[in-house]
């Protein structure tokens, strides 16, 4: 009984071990293949020595598709903001301003993550044209401190000046099924879904667009607004504090000084406006000056209030809701920056800095 035990514990012994090689092994061996492909596909196109394919943005989250849109030597003008600037298209923009636009605008994108957007374009390109900031709420909010990252993941080794460190992070489910999307749309297997200039209509079908349901949206967000008006206490303009401004700063001095830097505040609705007396459109007004004296400040910047009662921001078919235009209106937005730019004027914006 004992010869027979003991003879048999080596043989267990030796079954499991050379499982555990197998597993391991395997495991070991699907792991660099894994990583192998990640590194040929390079679906974020940031990896150092990856192969020359023909990459395009696929990341629903554009924190990750922008960083290597905004190094690309092709493109020497930028659109940076929040969705309320994603409907500016790059090929309009090209022939009002000339050069080459890339449309660098993010859904929900904190000032923070703006201004990072801006030092990788600044830090990948010399000769910069125009750059055009939207600005909207998250700039103007008030508080000690500013919001730095939304729930959305924010990349933050795609956006420092090294380009080796990536190796370190990219190895992750996130990236594989990202690679798996890159590699489905340069097999033809899957369509284009975003635009290489990083410019995407993001709205919905236009055969969709009711416009009574616009207009009930635009009336609770009016009623949400006097309701506001009439229960905010006052407060002293001098100690309102807005937390992510200097950052608009130092956005500016990042950028070269010849660049033609063009500030626009974006145009919400008229019925999500601030209602006069308020707190919220004292905020707003406070916000407004300090944003035209940054400008003042910065070499070939002009700036321009776009949030005002206007043709543009009464007209209930302009917008799919209180915050988001329509793409008539941005044909009609980007006539006016060109218009600024000019040093002309126009009925939807009030010029705060030339």
């Amino acid at each position: 009984m004992n010869s027979s035990t003991s003879s048999s514990e080596p043989a267990s012994h030796q079954t499991w071990t050379r499982f555990a090689g197998w597993f391991f092994g395997g495991g070991l061996g699907l792991g660099i293949i894994l990583y192998l492909l990640i590194f040929i596909i390079d679906p974020f196109d940031t990896l150092p020595f990856s192969p020359p394919l023909d990459r395009v943005p696929i990341a629903s989250n554009a924190r990750f598709s922008f960083p290597a849109l905004a190094r690309k030597p092709v493109y020497d003008s930028a659109v940076i903001g929040t969705s309320t600037s994603r409907l500016l298209r790059p090929a309009t923009l090209n022939s009002a301003f000339g050069g080459h636009f890339a449309n660098l605008a993010m859904n929900s994108a904190t000032a923070y993550e703006q201004f990072r957007l801006v030092e990788v374009f600044a830090r990948n390109h010399r000769d910069i044209k125009t750059v055009i900031v939207g600005i909207d709420l998250v700039w103007c909010k008030t508080g000690e401190t500013f919001e730095k990252y939304t729930p959305r993941s924010f990349p933050e080794w795609m956006y420092d000046a090294n380009p080796y460190n990536d190796f370190l992070h990219v190895f992750n489910l996130y990236t594989i099924e990202q690679a798996g999307r890159q590699a489905g749309t340069m097999l033809g297997l899957r369509r284009v879904k975003y635009g290489r200039d990083g410019y995407t209509n993001f709205l919905p079908d236009p055969a969709a667009y009711d416009l009574q349901k616009v207009q009930a949206s635009l009336a609770i967000s009016r009623k949400n607004g006097i309701a506001e008006a009439k229960s905010a206490p006052g407060a002293d303009p001098e100690t309102l504090n807005f937390p992510a401004l200097p950052m608009l700063r130092d956005m500016l001095r990042t950028l070269p000084p010849q660049a033609r830097k063009i500030l626009f505040i974006a145009p919400y609705h008229f019925a999500r406006q601030s209602v006069p007396g308020s707190q919220t459109a004292m905020e707003w007004a406070e916000c407004k000056k300090n944003i035209g004296a940054i400008a003042a400040q910065s070499p070939n910047t002009v700036a321009a209030d776009f949030l005002i009662e206007s043709p543009l921001t009464t007209q209930d078919s302009n917008y799919w809701d209180p915050v988001h235009y329509s793409v008539a209106a941005a044909d009609i937005l980007m006539t006016d920056l060109w218009k600024l730019a000019q040093g002309h004027t126009s009925a939807n914006f009030r010029i705060l800095a030339k």
